[in-house]
């Protein structure tokens, strides 16, 4: 008996059917695997971020950023991140201009990045398993992350005012790095530079080797012969510099071991039963290292103040300095004398150099003289005049100073 051409087809239907299940499973199980691979990779992108920038906050410290970064690798590694190899850690330098890491750090520069690397990979000995990857024959894949994070502790310069900046005078700005040594005009750097959130106005005979960048939609003013070497223009994002707190050292301070100071044919305190620190006449005055809470700081006349080491001085009030005094920071390490204010105002008027810091940002603040500084500058305004010269010093550790140190990820 003849099979009737429908049993025929049945049958060709069926082995169609088969040929194309195979086909239809195989892009299935590619399917799910290439998203699995997908998903891996994100989650290892993920947990390489969090290393990095968790890492290069703890910069310059080599060894607490590779530790911080496997401790975030074990704390963050979501279903499928292994544990950091320590030699997939490296410290170096995020060159901005180029957009380059360099491990090790270029001569010069300090490490100011940290980029890390996560593998899956059979190379390292764990690939990332599939489900159905022996359907095409490969039963696991290669996948790996990497993240590179800076953390920037430039200020634009030395001189950076939030409301406003206004340079009227004839000064000069560059920068240097006093872990290198001490300023040499002959090697002097080019981060001396202004910013603000407000508006900035060069005048005169200015001279910033450096940028002058105002707040957003503010504008920089060139007038006269005033000279900037390097970008002009608006900043994107606004400064977000945090205010003084002064409530510990009000408690905690090195007030009582301050030295007494000849007055008349006795002794007495330079500092009142009001908290105010005066220095005057021609008195010479030794302040010890330490951490010291006043209201108003006043050094004027022809006095000498003189400091050996790490000083902070946090001033609820006003800070004047005036006529010919002298304030010696002996170790001409900016870091060792930090001015840390809350409010008031800031007149420093002098022709003797400083090497320091001077941060308020509720302070208005005024700069005269022909004296040099080494060091920053921050205040809620900030006024330049005289002659003198503004030096930056790109070694300040900034998180010392109140300043919020700066990470984002770049790579």
């Amino acid at each position: 008996m003849k099979k009737s051409p429908t049993n025929n087809r049945r049958g060709a239907v069926v082995v169609l059917t088969a040929l194309l299940l195979v086909a239809l499973l195989a892009m299935v199980g590619f399917a799910v695997d290439v998203g699995y691979i997908v998903h891996a990779r994100t989650e290892l992108q993920r947990t390489a971020d969090a290393c990095s920038l968790a890492a290069v906050a703890e910069l310059p410290e080599e060894v607490d950023a590779k530790v911080t970064a496997y401790n975030y690798s074990v704390n963050n590694h979501g279903s499928v991140g292994p544990a950091l190899d320590f030699n997939d850690i490296e410290i170096g330098y995020w060159d901005r201009d180029t957009a380059t890491f360099n491990s090790p750090a270029p001569p010069g520069e300090n490490n100011n990045a940290v980029r890390v690397r996560l593998n899956r990979t059979a190379a390292a000995g764990n690939p990332l398993p599939l489900f159905f990857g022996h359907l095409l024959s490969t039963d696991a894949a290669d996948v790996t992350a990497t993240a590179t994070a800076m953390y920037d502790n430039d200020l634009c310069g030395p001189l950076v005012g939030i409301d406003w900046v206004s340079v009227p005078g004839n000064p000069s700005t560059d920068s240097y790095k006093s872990d290198e040594g001490p300023y040499n005009p002959g090697f002097a750097r080019d981060k001396g530079g202004l910013c603000s959130d407000g508006p900035v106005s060069v005048e005169g005979q200015a001279f910033v080797n450096g940028s002058a960048r105002a707040g957003k939609g503010h504008n920089v003013t060139l007038e006269g012969s005033a000279t900037v070497t390097g970008s002009v223009g608006s900043r994107k994002k606004p400064l977000n510099l945090p205010p003084v707190d002064a409530s510990q050292a009000a408690l905690i301070n090195d007030n009582l071991f301050l030295p007494l100071v000849p007055e008349g044919k006795g002794w007495k305190s330079p500092v009142d039963a009001n908290g105010n620190f005066l220095l005057d006449g021609t008195k010479t005055y030794d302040m010890p290292p330490g951490t010291y809470y006043f209201n108003n700081f006043t050094v004027k006349g022809q006095s000498t103040l003189n400091l050996s080491g790490e000083t902070t001085i946090y001033v609820t009030g006003n800070l004047e300095r005036s006529g010919g005094t002298f304030v010696n920071n002996n170790t001409q390490i900016p870091s060792n004398l930090k001015f840390l204010m809350t409010q008031g105002t800031a007149n420093v008027t002098s022709n003797n150099d400083f090497h320091g810091v001077i941060y308020g940002p509720n302070t208005n603040i005024r700069l005269d003289g022909d004296s040099d500084l080494f060091g920053v500058v921050v205040g809620k305004t900030l006024t330049a005049t005289g002659s003198g010269a503004a030096h930056y010093d790109e070694s300040l550790d900034l998180d010392e100073v109140d300043f919020p140190r700066r990470t984002a990820l770049v790579d």
